[in-house]
């Protein structure tokens, strides 16, 4: 790694060299700080990619015996967590994780009250206790978050889940900063836990005592930022402090203010924006120390980001880094272009110069970001300049209000007052983004826009303080100099010179510069359109969803089939998740069919979030007369408060055509059963795909009975497939012999997660080891997709 520094500041050095002084009479067409800040980053992504080797394997241990030290601590109604580093170990060995930092979390009983113990530690001390340890897999769908790579942004390892009470061998000391945040906690128990939650999340960055469904309102709103402690707070921390000083002499003031930065930072726990946006503010002061009123902002971004990248190179993957360093960008470079740009505009010369710049500032923050958001998370909240110009200005009043009550906070009766006030004010807020999170189209999924649309989009970003004429200029003379230099590799080969003579005259008279537009058009549609990520395939994606099945069929014609949708929970939605990101991320705008093969919640549970969100022209269900009308179907099928009555019952031998030589045959259920050891199982949908000369044969969660009632019915011919879904998820159920003998797959596909069930059971994987096909699990394997051609297949696993 050292070797790689010292290449990258020496290759840093000559490009700098090299494109410091452009020698070109127009003016300095790159400016220093681009170059730099673009090969930086470029340099970290390829350090942080191969950074992603040296994360800790893979591991799970049921029963764990441990002894660590805490370090972060916070207990609230409904669950306890922190972050210990252990110290000793016993029961794991083969493997060593001794010193390594987990996230550790402790659930309470039926009765709401935590295990013996855990209700008195702090951070410092020293505890034993039992309970599971895992370290997560890498991401097996494409597009989700990696769980690894999350967690070792933050210093961590995996996750523990305490069981049992809490032995405290040695009592430790915690942190001031601990002290305090505990402390202003307390002051705040005697409002309801979310309101106390949501200020704590504006004052400190930590967001986990706000319920979800308000949550979710501050995210289809396009505010949920104001939770993720940052620039803004920071730069509040910087004027409230520098205002509060103003009796103390001029260096006294600055160096009280950096206390403050650092004071500040140590509260929300040295997270990377607050880091990044403290050296600024440092920075800043130690102009003002120097007499210098003027501060490099890029220089010192691209240091913030330097100092951050040496201490952990996997940030430059994190998200949460990317959408702070972006936003702090477009505010230092873009906001003042924009300011300048809304300040001649007519209509707008007659507002306050400060709500223009914070118009200014807001457009700005959010085209720097807006890329990575659709990359990322395929969502836009289309209100979220409307509500962030309007209430932030009231988040702006909370945090401030919020700080001073937290420096009041231990003489509790001048804390109220204003902690008070700030929750009268969180209360109007929360009433007003209720009502705008359920407007039409207030927040809406996009399509994955590709890798080269958001790197156009922010090379057009990084255009912008080049201006119009100069990149017209740029264009200009990159197509004359590319062109002349055909002209001289033809009069090499021997074109006459009267014909090169005609060309260069008419190249003259087309005046380049005027193509610039219809340049940029054109590379926009090829990227949106992407002819290069055709597949001529059909693909079937076996998508991980934990326990349950969600089967993504997409044909070379473009049409897609989704084969149910996931469970849900009441902490879990698949659909919302996962299902639907991944439809996006494989660019499905609609679906053909949804097809649901029973109403168990692991299969059903996630099409509200599907059905809400991807439109979808044909639902299908199976032909189960009245069982239809049961709860858990009308559950499932509940769109936004309403049920969907719309269905399309599939009967035996029915076919869905999906293409030329693509279609989906109903196999059963051929009658309905009941009295069976599962009815809602063995009432599954089971269909076969064709594609040309290949058969894939997906069967929901049939058992024995209606593998039996196959066997018996005499329409039944053959259930023959080049490749099995195993049916329901592994269980010894649906081990039949005799119906399985029947079927020569080429591979056995399980659609499974982590469970209490015993899926898949041994029974079912040594059928198949004897046997000799190939098993792949979802729980292993992430999301399997399977490629189908003419005469061949493909495998793809998502790890």
């Amino acid at each position: 790694s050292v070797g790689l520094w010292v290449s990258a500041l020496i290759l840093l050095f000559v490009v700098r060299a090299l494109l410091w002084k452009p020698r070109d009479y127009y003016g300095r067409i790159l400016q220093p700080w681009s170059v730099i800040l673009c090969f930086c980053f470029l340099t970290g992504f390829c350090y942080a990619w191969a950074a992603r080797d040296m994360l800790p394997e893979p591991l799970r241990l049921d029963q764990v015996n441990v002894i660590g030290t805490l370090l972060e601590w916070r207990a609230d109604q409904d669950q306890a967590s922190g972050v210990i580093r252990l110290e000793a170990e016993v029961s794991m060995e083969p493997e060593n994780i001794a010193g390594g930092r987990y996230r550790i979390s402790v659930y309470p009983d039926s009765k709401g009250d935590l295990p013996a113990g855990w209700d008195q530690v702090e951070p410092g001390d020293i505890l034993r206790f039992n309970g599971r340890l895992e370290q997560p897999l890498s991401a097996g769908t494409p597009g989700s978050m990696d769980l690894r790579v999350y967690y070792a942004v933050r210093g961590l390892n995996g996750s523990i889940i305490a069981r049992g009470e809490a032995d405290c061998l040695q009592t430790g000391r915690a942190s001031f900063s601990w002290r305090v945040r505990r402390h202003v906690h307390q002051v705040l128990t005697r409002w309801p836990a979310a309101e106390g939650g949501v200020l704590e999340g504006i004052l400190f960055g930590d967001s986990r005592g706000i319920p979800s469904a308000l949550q979710e309102a501050y995210k289809v709103t396009g505010v949920l930022h104001v939770f993720a402690a940052s620039g803004s707070n920071v730069a509040f921390i910087l004027l409230l402090s520098w205002s509060l000083l103003r009796w103390a002499p001029r260096r006294v003031r600055i160096l009280l203010c950096i206390g403050a930065l650092i004071f500040y930072a140590l509260l929300c726990g040295n997270n990377a924006p607050v880091i990044r946006a403290t050296i600024l503010g440092v920075a800043t002061l130690a102009g003002r120390w120097f007499n210098r009123g003027h501060m490099a902002n890029m220089r010192w971004l691209g240091f913030a980001a330097l100092a951050l990248f040496v201490k952990n190179p996997l940030i430059l993957l994190d998200v949460g880094f990317q959408l702070s360093f972006t936003a702090a960008w477009g505010i230092s470079v873009l906001a003042p272009r924009l300011d300048d740009c809304l300040g001649k505009k007519a209509r707008l010369q007659r507002l306050p110069a400060s709500l223009r710049q914070m118009l200014a500032v807001t457009l700005a923050a959010q085209a720097a970001t807006l890329p990575i958001m659709i990359y990322a998370f395929h969502r836009l909240s289309l209100i979220a300049l409307l509500t962030n110009i309007g209430i932030l200005l009231v988040f702006s009043s909370v945090f401030e209000l919020g700080m001073i009550g937290v420096l009041l906070s231990f003489w509790p009766p001048l804390a109220y007052p204003l902690f008070q006030t700030c929750l009268w004010l969180l209360r109007g807020v929360q009433v007003i983004l209720a009502r705008l999170a359920v407007w039409p189209w207030a927040d809406v999924w996009v399509i994955d826009p590709g890798t080269g649309l958001i790197v156009f989009c922010y090379a057009c970003l990084l255009a912008i303080p080049l201006g119009r004429e100069r990149l017209r200029f740029m264009w200009s003379a990159w197509l004359r100099r590319g062109f002349h230099r055909g002209l001289y590799g033809a009069k090499r080969l021997g074109l006459p010179a009267r014909r090169l003579l005609c060309l260069r005259s008419w190249f003259d008279r087309q005046k380049p510069d005027r193509s610039f537009r219809w340049a940029i058009v054109v590379l926009l549609i090829v990227l949106v359109w992407r002819p290069w990520g055709i597949s001529r395939s059909l693909e079937l994606s076996f998508i991980d969803v934990g326990q349950g099945d969600s089967i993504l069929i997409k044909t070379a014609q473009g049409s897609a089939v989704l084969v149910d949708t996931g469970p849900r929970t009441e902490s879990y939605d698949a659909g919302e998740r996962i299902v639907v990101p991944y439809l996006l991320y494989s660019g499905v705008k609609e679906l053909t069919w949804l097809i649901l093969t029973h109403e168990d919640s692991d299969h059903i549970g996630g099409a509200g979030a599907v059905l809400a969100n991807i439109p979808v022209e044909r639902i299908g269900v199976p032909a189960v007369g009245e069982r239809l009308m049961n709860d858990a179907w009308q559950e499932g099928l509940t769109v936004n408060g309403r049920v969907r009555t719309d269905l399309h019952e599939l009967r035996v031998d029915e076919r869905i055509m999906l293409g030329p030589q693509s279609w989906l045959e109903v196999l059963a259920p051929n009658a309905v059963l009941e009295g069976t050891r599962s009815d809602p199982n063995n009432n599954s949908l089971v269909l076969r795909l064709h594609h040309y000369d290949q058969t894939v044969l997906l069967t929901g969660d049939i058992e024995d009975e209606e593998m039996d009632s196959m066997l018996e019915a005499q329409y039944f011919r053959d259930w023959e497939a080049d490749f099995l879904k195993q049916p329901h998820h592994g269980s010894k159920y649906s081990l039949n012999t005799d119906w399985l003998e029947g079927i020569h797959p080429q591979a056995v596909l399980i659609c499974v997660g982590r469970n209490t069930f015993g899926h898949p059971s041994p029974e079912v994987m040594a059928y198949w080891a004897e046997r000799g096909v190939p098993v792949y699990q979802t729980l292993e394997s992430g999301t399997i997709r399977l490629y189908l051609d003419p005469g061949s297949a493909e495998l793809r696993l998502g790890r």
